[in-house]
């Protein structure tokens, strides 16, 4: 038992000896030329000061929710370890996005310089190198926190001499307000980032190219370089703490639930112990694809399509699912016995599912598919009309992934025996997700892949190479659209898995304090708000975090044609810092009421209207923001490569190229700042739920009667 205790670390150590080789061999790379590595340290620096100024307002949320923390603890709410727990998951979930993001402005120069003087292979490669070294830090400080929390307050409740039932209770329960922790800092970098990336992007795109007529990253639009750091805070911070709470948030749920399926069991050390083998299982298979798709590509050349690029990322998707299959086989059946074989399949699901949802947003957001294809073709009636259209195939696109998910976990509750053992079954469900998530370690390799080939081509742009260089990052772009929209998918879709053995965790524990509770809107109305309130959540999260897009993106156009006006007149030189301080103010601002919401609403419900009307709450915000997330990342990922398409026929300038601007302006905001939060939404409102029920529990219908 000791050694599945100490796997996990194990595990760390040797997926940060990864990183750290991976980091190497990028920063052995040259930088290029002086004015390459001028405009990289600017984009550098723009991210850092966006991040310390995020920091400071994640400061201010931290002490007012550390001392309502204070205030349950208090009152017997909670446990003091809570604040420490709390206080380490917001502190990594800001540590791996702070060094995603100095990964990837460390990478973007040596990659466009890669691509001027060796070509198309060696640059995907080191791309993909310093890709791969933020995807297995991701992986380190997953396993290292998770265990180390986990043995620490074993020990430490284990100290009183209390049944083991009761350690782990404590346990469980402790190390769910270390996923609250992660949570809360995910949601302000996705969000926050999200803003300021978009509302750069449209300001720039909108003004340079469509009232301009500039090229993509033109060195005499200013924006640009806001653009670029929009990239790393957004698609690169903003995801890998995402990708932080989201597999973390699965291995808790994992545990929380495994805890109470065999609380009666002499294996329940072992059912908790379970998810972080399977997660140790799925860094070593995200280890052995990287390696294999980093020998492929390395000797890819000029001539090399976008589809092959792609499809070679898949593989290494697909070897990810196939080594992690077999992990998981012995994982089960050495830690819980072969008596549980069932969990094996429950896991089984899980990365099909995963698997299958990447290839169903590759279908839809590919441009060598009919959506893209089509969507692209209706440019050429304007920009209506392809807006429209590409609106249409993100609905359309979020009914496969939800046949896939409900499908994984109707199966993975039957195979475990739900009918018979509910928590069982719920267990099962939980283990499908912390199955579909051990794949982070790759799906973050070729998530973070595509902003640093981003990057490299706007580098390449406003360092005025020549135009086979940018012909060669704009091939690293479009594969890495696709892959972005992939990892996009992945982590909503196990978001949805996650959040419902959530919700189903929060209904047990309110069960254990012996609350009766009757799921019948029809008995009682409160349910209904509940579901209500939970179905407008999405909704209203949308509303407050694309206004604030379009408030950013209006004060960078008019910023933006003031410059561009004087730098096209020969009276000046722009100003990017400007751009920055103007998006990284407006970007703070939106994401405090969000901020606020997502903490006070479930408490407030249940106050209410009681724990039954936070249960209809939780599902009710999981099944809208499932919908919402797969529509608005889709849509988005389909109008960015329908417009890719159309400049890679050579249209660029064109009226149809205008329109697929206007259409990319569109979808931006959709599928990098409103699509990527609502999953860490639909997971925040059901752990905070949990770690409030005994509070509302005790003072449903105190204060207020109904």
């Amino acid at each position: 038992m000791l050694f599945l205790r100490i796997l996990p670390f194990l595990g760390s150590f040797v997926s940060l000896i990864m990183a750290i080789v991976f980091i190497f061999l990028v920063r052995k790379q040259s930088r290029g030329t002086e004015k390459m590595k001028e405009i990289s340290n600017a984009i550098f620096i723009g991210s850092r000061a966006y991040l310390n100024q995020q920091l400071k307002v994640i400061s201010i949320f931290f002490v007012v929710l550390t001392a309502l923390l204070g205030v349950m603890i208090k009152f017997n709410y909670l446990d003091l370890l809570s604040i420490p727990a709390f206080a380490t998951g917001m502190g990594f979930s800001l540590l791996i996005g702070y060094t995603g993001m100095w990964l990837s402005t460390t990478a973007n120069s040596r990659v466009t310089q890669a691509a001027k003087e060796k070509g198309l292979g060696p640059a995907m490669n080191i791309a993909f190198t310093a890709a791969s070294a933020s995807g297995l830090l991701l992986a380190t400080v997953v396993l290292f926190f998770t265990s180390s929390w986990f043995n620490i307050l074993y020990w430490w409740y284990g100290r009183f001499g209390t049944t083991q039932v009761v350690i782990l209770d404590n346990v469980v329960n402790i190390l769910i307000t270390f996923t609250i922790g992660a949570s809360f800092t995910a949601f302000f970098m996705r969000t926050g980032g999200g803003i300021f990336t978009k509302a750069a992007d449209m300001g720039a795109d909108y003004v340079g190219k469509v009232e301009s007529g500039l090229k993509e990253d033109d060195y005499r639009n200013p924006a640009t370089i806001a653009d670029n750091v929009g990239d790393n805070v957004g698609d690169v911070g903003g995801m890998k703490a995402d990708a932080l709470e989201s597999w973390l948030g699965s291995i808790v749920a994992a545990e929380f639930l495994g805890f109470l399926a065999f609380r009666n069991s002499p294996l329940i050390l072992e059912s908790i112990i379970l998810p972080m083998i399977i997660a140790t299982g799925g860094t070593i298979a995200s280890i052995i694809a990287i390696f294999i798709i980093k020998s492929v590509v390395s000797r890819y050349k000029e001539d090399t399509t976008v589809k092959m690029l792609t499809g070679t990322t898949l593989s290494g998707m697909l070897t990810t699912v196939i080594i992690l299959s077999i992990v998981s086989y012995f994982s089960v059946k050495y830690v819980v016995g072969t008596g549980y074989n069932f969990l094996f399949y429950s896991s089984l699901a899980g990365l099909v599912a995963g698997f299958l949802i990447g290839l169903f947003t590759l279908l839809y957001t590919d441009s060598a598919y009919k959506p893209t294809r089509r969507i692209a073709e209706s440019a050429k009636s304007g920009p209506a009309t392809l807006v429209v259209n590409g609106l249409a195939y993100g609905m359309e696109s979020t009914i496969l992934p939800a046949l896939t998910v409900m499908s994984a976990v109707l199966f993975s509750f039957f195979v475990s025996g739900g009918l018979g053992n509910y928590q069982m079954g719920l267990f099962g469900v939980s283990i499908a997700a912390v199955a579909m998530l051990s794949t982070s370690p790759f799906i973050v390799a070729i998530d973070v892949y595509g902003p640093i080939a981003d990057n490299a081509g706007g580098i390449s742009e406003m360092s005025e190479l020549p135009p086979e260089v940018r012909k060669t990052t704009d091939k690293l772009d479009a594969v890495g659209n696709t892959t972005a929209a992939i990892g996009k998918g992945l982590l909503i879709g196990s978001a949805a898995i996650t959040a419902l053995a959530l919700g189903h965790a929060y209904f047990s524990k309110i069960e254990l304090l012996n609350v009766d509770i009757v799921l019948d809107f029809i008995k009682d109305p409160k349910i209904l708000v509940g579901l209500f309130m939970g179905v407008i959540m999405p909704f209203l999260f949308t509303s407050l975090l694309i206004g604030a897009v379009s408030r950013a993106a209006n004060k960078v156009v008019i910023e933006a044609r003031e410059q561009i006006k004087s730098i096209l007149g020969n009276k000046g030189k722009g100003d990017p810092k400007k751009f920055i301080t103007i998006i990284t103010k407006d970007a703070q601002k939106g994401i405090i009421v969000p901020g606020i919401l997502i903490f006070a609403i479930p408490i407030v419900v249940g106050i209410l209207l009681g724990p039954g009307a936070v249960i209809a709450l939780i599902i009710g915000t999981l099944l809208s923001g499932f919908a919402q997330a797969i529509f608005m990342s889709n849509a988005g990922g389909a109008m960015d490569n329908a417009k890719k398409k159309i400049e890679e026929e050579g249209k660029s300038g064109t009226p149809e190229h205008m329109a697929s601007v206007v259409g990319d302006t569109v979808g931006d905001p959709l599928k990098d700042t409103a699509g990527p939060s609502m999953n860490i939404l639909i997971k925040l409102i059901s752990v905070v739920s949990i770690q409030t029920a005994v509070l509302v529990v005790d003072l449903s219908g105190k204060l207020f009667h109904f």
